[in-house]
């Protein structure tokens, strides 16, 4: 049986994205990037839904940016922040990231809809979400994507 790495990911409950002080709160907690997912109500795909999967260094400014561009006329906007449990050395996030939105096609992504990160494709991955995933599978892998 041929070995994965697994990347364990605990989610934080729902946080009102007009709460930045407590999104402010992970960051410190922090030693690089977060990686977090947006959820908001869509008029194609109903009330409360996963939008968007991202990874920031800066949350302040990522979440502005967001506001000010494609999530500014979203209603009902929420953040949960994942924390990587098992965190493998200096892990780029960049390789989560692009595994749950292969696998979960967020409405709002536009980059890894189709395809994994070059890093992301370099062996197997399975990712465990657990605490508040919301629309997340519990597991997903790249094992799809993998040349």
């Amino acid at each position: 049986m041929e070995k994965y790495l697994e990347i364990k990911i605990n989610w934080s409950q729902k946080i009102n994205l007009d709460n930045i002080i407590e999104l402010e709160n992970f960051q410190l907690n922090s030693k690089n990037s977060l990686l977090y997912k947006i959820y908001g109500d869509s008029l194609l795909y109903g009330r409360d839904v996963l939008l968007y999967i991202g990874i920031t260094v800066n949350i302040r400014n990522r979440f502005n940016a967001h506001l000010k561009s494609t999530f500014g006329p979203v209603n009902n906007l929420k953040v949960s922040i994942g924390e990587i449990i098992n965190q493998p050395k200096e892990l780029n996030l960049e390789i989560p990231e692009s595994i749950l939105i292969a696998n979960h096609k967020p409405a709002m992504n536009k980059e890894f809809i189709h395809e994994i990160s070059p890093a992301a494709n370099k062996t197997k991955i399975i990712i465990l979400n657990h605490g508040f995933i919301g629309m997340l599978q519990s597991c997903c892998t790249n094992y799809w994507w993998l040349k």
